[in-house]
């Protein structure tokens, strides 16, 4: 039988598995364009998986909220997109900012971290399905799957969007831009 302290490793190796296989088969079924779309504020959207995160212990603010209104979106789609770039944020650097702007066209919803970023000739690799940039990205802050941001692009596109991904001016780390056609 084994006791608490040798469990955890391998609990930890179940988990990361259960991860990975659950974001495996969303990237396969397309849930991205599973869910019908439907009229949602962005801002009580954002504003709930912000707060979601913090009460997971994840160091993410909501940073600012420019403009105000409903738009069409597949909310859950949307949702799982930014759980993953604030994941990628908290894994990546010791904490994340997410700014909201509403524009008359699109919604934008950007998050920017303290970490190491991804150079500027490896980001279209980064959107690509299983693709994890160990030298770009450290490591030793935990494991991902490599789709999370594939499948946060696969969301912007199926909104008639895009996800960007630059560098963050106020925090030194990445920016990362989910841009959804309103």
């Amino acid at each position: 039988m084994l006791d608490e302290d040798e469990a955890r490793p391998m609990m930890r190796d179940v988990d990361d598995m259960q991860r990975l296989l659950d974001d495996f088969l969303a990237f396969v079924r397309g849930d991205a364009t599973a869910e019908a779309a439907g009229q949602s504020d962005p801002v009580a959207l954002v504003a709930t998986v912000v707060e979601d995160a913090r009460r997971a212990g994840q160091a993410v603010t909501l940073h600012s909220v420019e403009g105000r209104g409903e738009a069409t979106l597949r909310a859950g789609a949307v949702r799982r997109a930014l759980e993953n770039l604030i994941g990628n944020a908290t894994r990546y650097g010791t904490r994340a900012e997410v700014s909201l702007a509403i524009l008359e066209r699109s919604v934008r919803i950007t998050v920017e971290d303290d970490g190491p970023g991804i150079p500027k000739d490896r980001r279209e690799e980064a959107l690509r399905p299983f693709t994890r940039l160990d030298d770009a990205r450290n490591q030793d802050r935990g494991t991902g799957t490599g789709l999370g941001l594939a499948i946060a692009a696969d969301i912007a596109r199926s909104h008639g969007g895009t996800l960007r991904l630059g560098d963050s001016t106020r925090l030194g780390g990445l920016k990362a831009e989910l841009v959804l056609a309103r």
